[in-house]
């Protein structure tokens, strides 16, 4: 099976068994802030089958900067403001974009990833694009348990992660 075809099957199989609970996320969220003590966090607005951040972007805004991804074009771009839905039914932040220089972690949903920091998202590409730019922050994957794999189908365009986050515990990558 080649790498397209497996990343197609691992997300099919994903999506049908994701879980509903994100307990424990926020714990984890907060635990990450304190080992690594960043200003500017870029979080996300959950999808249903995401893991549920929202309590972490209310609650921490208070002692961070939290800033949302944005689609422009085939772009992302990260900004705070007001959150509406948008052209593909997602929220986005309406205020002004910050350059990705500021950003100290980026917080990443993914379908799945590896233990050596192989990212499987949704397979627009919007991250992997995004991520190419990104040269001193953490890049986090936030995934359940169960989605944290031996090995996830990877390509060269695909951009690593250097942590993993889930429910129960987070850590960085050592070998990235």
């Amino acid at each position: 099976m080649d790498t397209a075809n497996a990343k197609a099957e691992l997300r099919k199989r994903h999506a049908d068994a994701r879980p509903l609970s994100s307990a424990g996320l926020t714990d984890q969220l907060k635990n990450l802030v304190v080992s690594l003590g960043p200003k500017v966090i870029a979080s996300y607005v959950p999808l249903k089958s995401e893991p549920d951040t929202g309590d972490f972007n209310q609650s921490g805004g208070a002692r961070l900067k939290i800033v949302f991804p944005r689609v422009v074009g085939s772009d992302l771009e990260f900004a705070t403001g007001d959150l509406s839905t948008a052209g593909l039914g997602i929220s986005e932040p309406d205020g002004e974009a910050i350059a990705m220089s500021e950003i100290d972690v980026f917080l990443v949903p993914a379908l799945a990833v590896d233990i050596s920091g192989n990212r499987v998202g949704k397979g627009k590409g919007f991250y992997d694009r995004c991520l190419k730019q990104v040269t001193n922050a953490k890049v986090i994957a936030v995934v359940f348990d169960q989605e944290v794999l031996e090995k996830v189908p990877y390509e060269e365009f695909d951009q690593r992660v250097d942590g993993i986050l889930t429910p129960s515990r987070w850590w960085l990558i050592e070998s990235r």
